[in-house]
This record gives C-alpha cells, structure tokens and sequence, in this order.
C-alpha cells in the first residue's frame, strides 16, 4: 500500500512574500554593518517624513511653546541663557510673525514689532528648562540658516529627522537586547511614527523631540537590569543624566524602572536584608535626575526679574483649593491616554489620525495588561508592562508636585496631557511587541506597523494639499 501524502497548498504571494523579507531579516545580526544599514534605513524614512511636514502642514509655528523653545536654541546658539521675564529674540520673533501661528493675531510679517505685540508679551516663560536639548539645536541650526536660505526655525526643525531616526534606531537595539527576532525588531519602531505626539514633536522646535529617543534608552536599560540581571549603576546614572539635561519630565520611564527594582528588591528580601548593592541603581537614577534639577534651579533663581510672574499660570492651571489631593486624584490615571490624548498641528489633523489614536490607544493599555498577565513565569519580560503602568500613573503626579511647588500660589493641571508622557511610547511598543509574541500574532505588528505607515503617508499628503499658499 502507497504510504499516505499529505499535500500542502502553495502559500499565497502574501505570505511568500513576507516568508523572504522574514529570511532576509535573519541575517541582520547585531554587528556593526547591520545596525548601520538599519540606521541609515531608519533615517530615510524620517526624512521621507518630517520634510514634507516642515515644509507642508505643519508650516505655522506651534502653540505648544515653539516660540519660547526656538528662542532658548537661538539664545543658546548666541552663548546667552534666557532668564526671568527675558524677552524672545528680535530674531525670533520676525520668524514668528512671518510664519504665524495657530489661535494667535500677529505683527505683519517684516515688520520688526516689538516684544508686547506678541502672545504673553514676547516673553521667554521657558526659561527654566535645563539647556542641553538647546545646544545641541542650536548650534548646527545657526550653522545651516547661514549657508543656507532656510530660517533658524526651520533649520532648528530639521533636526527632528536625527531626533525620529535616532529613536527608532535605538527602540531596534533594545527590542534585539530584550531577543526580539531581527524581523519584529525592524519593523515595530516604525510604529513610533504613527503616534501623533511623536510626529509633531520631531517636526516643531520642542525638547520633546528628545523623549522617543530617552525612551527608547529606558527600555534598552530595562533589558540590562530585568533581563540580564545586572547592576551597573554607572550606565544607569550616565543615561538617566544625559535625558535629565534634556527635559526632566522625559525621565519618566526611568523613574519608573527605579521604582520598580526598588519594589522587587523589597519585595524579595526585605526591608532588614537590603544591602546598598541592592538599591545603587535606584540611588544612581534619583542622583542623576535630582542634581541636575537643583542645580539648574540654582543657577536660574538669581537670574533676571525676581518680580516677574509666568503669564501661563491660571490658563493650563488652576488654583488648588484646600489640600492637593482630590486635584491630584483625579488626574491620577489619565496618563494611560498615550496614544488618543494629542496634539498635532492643525493641517494635519483628519478625522483618519482620531480614529487611528483611538485604536492604538486601546492596543496600548491592552499589550500593557497583556505583558504583565501573560508572562507569569517571565517575570523579566513582565517588567516592560509594570514600567508602562507604574510611568503612566507617574508622570500626571509629576506634573501636578511641579505645578504645585513652582508658583507663588498652588496650582494644578486639570489635564495633564500626553505630551509629558510622551517617553512612555516605545515602551508601549515594546509592550505590543512582547504581547503579540507571546500570543503568537508576531506577524500582526507587520499588519499594524504598515497600517500606521498608511495612515501617516495619509496625513503628510494631506497637510502638503493644505498648505499655504
């Protein structure tokens, strides 16, 4: 009797297709050669991007601060530091009446106007903000506006391509660090893109530019403590400083990789059997983000009008009535709103990107939930979805202990928006990764991925047939 053959269907094109891109992947190992033909992959696609946002839709200065944070790079450039009630840079401000701005009446363009014409009287209310984002703008922005007939702003802008590419290139490195297959590791940074927060922080003058990058170096550590079980509190301490120089609020997901070792060390020997081994890392990230802030704060304290008031206080805040606690209890959990809590400038914002957000905020919570309850038995790997958890209930608190403590009267945010969490994204998507592995879906984050991809190719054309003309 012949023995029995199964016969197989071919596969369809689809799936070969995907079979050969998977094979080609495999052999991206992680040596040098490979990383940089990923990175320079990476930095096509921010290009591809950010250019046509800069130049397209997203023309207009944003109200999310552009102003003020252009002038800390333009100042800075100048080897001068902004102060209390130090007024935007005559400079910057023809760049802002030309270019306009959404919600805000301006000077005529060329007109030279001065300071009080502007929003907030032309004042640099920004001026707290640690200065190493803006050296590292403004120098090379000052650079090509001179040889070039770009403005400093829109050279400051293009920055946002180093900013994107580095990001996503350092989600793939710490993705192949948590073992994440080649393919996966490739492809799932490029979801970065797809947040709407993510895309205007890398084509506006904005220190947030910084955070998928400091995110993505969050999870690239968590890998090291979790996964490898390592104590180097030397790493942890130069890369929570570097971010903290940047922005502190960007901190925030390694603020919640310290609280999480904290937690586990406690948790499994002890409040008596702690050794100063056991807490270093801790140690070294609350150094590395508490010094840099004082010191800063030191410096600027004696600097500029000491009678001066933030224009800002009473418009995003409000004042605290009473004890802080019902204030800050009820923002506590809207920074699980990473993805559908935005803002992106106005051309760009179609009805496809609310619906999308909406999506992939759903994704989000539920790949965070997924990673804490399906890897049981991985504890390391479970890590990712408590740092996502313990930095989303963080960061509205941070901002609410910042805006409490920092003006003459106590305030509180009503709304403390995505924006501070915004390092928490490649987090949230090396939770997707993790949870759509696991779950055996790992060809979904293609589906996804692209999808994304769609839709952002989507809002570029559409802000490019929006612009002015």
């Amino acid at each position: 009797m012949a023995p029995d053959v199964t016969m197989h269907p071919p596969a369809r094109w689809p799936g070969r297709v995907v079979n050969a891109l998977e094979r080609r992947a495999s052999l991206f190992d992680d040596s040098f050669r490979s990383r940089a033909i990923v990175a320079a992959a990476y930095t096509l696609i921010a290009v591809a991007v950010v250019v046509p946002v800069i130049f397209g839709g997203g023309q207009a200065m944003s109200r999310i601060d552009e102003p003020t944070h252009a002038d800390g790079a333009y100042q800075i450039s100048q080897f001068r530091i902004p102060a209390r009630g130090s007024q935007i840079a005559p400079e910057i401000r023809d760049i802002w009446a030309c270019m306009g701005q959404e919600g805000y009446s301006l000077p005529d363009c060329g007109t030279s106007a001065p300071a009080w014409r502007f929003p907030y009287k032309g004042q640099n209310y920004n001026f707290a903000y640690p200065p190493l984002y803006y050296a590292i703008v403004g120098f090379p922005a000052r650079a090509v506006a001179a040889m070039t007939s770009l403005n400093f702003v829109e050279a400051a802008r293009l920055s946002g391509i180093g900013w994107l590419a580095g990001g996503m290139f350092a989600l793939f490195v710490a993705l192949r660090r948590w073992r994440v297959d080649p393919a996966v590791a490739i492809v799932a940074p490029l979801l970065l893109i797809s947040f709407p927060r993510v895309l205007h922080a890398s084509t506006t003058v904005n220190p947030d530019a910084v955070a998928p990058l400091a995110g993505a170096l969050a999870v690239w550590l968590a890998a090291r403590l979790f996964l490898e079980r390592s104590h180097d509190w030397v790493l942890a301490l130069g890369l929570t400083t570097v971010v903290a120089l940047t922005k502190f609020i960007t901190t925030i997901p390694f603020i919640a990789v310290a609280v999480l070792v904290l937690v586990r060390v406690v948790r499994d020997k002890g409040m008596r059997r702690l050794r100063f081994r056991d807490i270093v890392v801790p140690l070294a990230i609350a150094g590395a983000i508490l010094v840099p802030y004082l010191v800063w704060q030191a410096v600027q304290a004696g600097r500029g009008d000491p009678d001066w008031q933030n224009p800002l206080v009473g418009i995003n805040t409000r004042d605290v009535l009473g004890l802080p606690g019902s204030e800050w209890i009820e923002t506590l959990f809207v920074g699980f709103n990473l993805a559908s809590d935005y803002y992106i400038q106005p051309p760009l914002d179609i009805a496809l990107l609310v619906a999308w957000t909406r999506l992939l905020n759903m994704l989000v919570i539920g790949a965070m939930l997924a990673t804490v309850v399906a890897f049981v038995k991985e504890p390391e790997r479970r890590s990712l979805g408590w740092i996502l958890g313990i930095g989303a209930v963080l960061y509205p608190l941070a901002v609410q202990v910042q805006a409490y403590g920092n003006t003459a009267v106590p305030q509180y945010f009503p709304n403390p928006t995505g924006r501070y969490g915004l390092s928490l994204v490649p987090v949230a998507v090396a939770c997707i990764v993790m949870a759509a592995t696991k779950a055996g879906y790992r060809r979904a984050t293609y589906a996804l991925t692209g999808a994304g991809l769609v839709v952002v190719t989507v809002i570029v054309s559409v802000g490019l047939q929006r612009m002015p003309s």
